[in-house]
């Protein structure tokens, strides 16, 4: 199974919005978001191709068919040398998951970068907790800290990749 990460560039911006759409409608189960009056969703990925080095964009690719996304956010890079890297937001279509696609491009993302991680889940998105709990136990072999925020029900799961 040959999985990468592409960066996304400018010129693929309406590809990625494109999959942004997709992701929405997924999560909205989550989130009860609706579509506007153009039957889309309101999704504004602009911040991401305007300069902010702290937005990272990657396609997943799968023998080099598009099958997903995921953007990786330097997290307070304006106040700190040092940020904490978050996956902001990971995605792989449906006909695509459960083929450990999702779990290599996130062992992939963490590859990446040697820097403190975060990924945080909605208390009502149990895959998403189970999938992140495994990968990351996986890949740090348990060396990692979950915490739980009640004021915004939200499970986070932190760890290190430096050396």
């Amino acid at each position: 199974m040959d999985i990468n990460l592409v960066p996304i560039t400018i010129g693929e911006k309406e590809a990625l919005y494109n999959f942004y759409q997709f992701y929405t409608y997924d999560f909205s189960k989550y989130t009860h978001e609706e579509l506007n009056e153009h039957g889309i969703y309101d999704v504004n990925i602009d911040c991401f191709f305007e300069g902010d080095s702290r937005w990272n964009p990657y396609f997943i690719e799968l023998s080099g068919i598009r099958v997903g996304f995921l953007v990786v956010l330097f997290e307070n890079l304006d106040t700190d040398p040092d940020p904490t890297h978050v996956i902001y937001d990971f995605m792989v279509l449906p006909k695509y998951r459960g083929q450990g696609i999702g779990r290599n491009a996130a062992k992939q993302a963490f590859d990446l970068y040697k820097a403190n991680w975060k990924v945080v889940q909605m208390e009502s998105n149990s895959p998403a907790i189970s999938f992140w709990r495994n990968v990351i136990r996986d890949y740090t072999n348990n060396n990692y800290y979950e915490r739980y925020r009640d004021d915004i029900k939200k499970f986070i799961q932190e760890f290190s990749t430096k050396e």
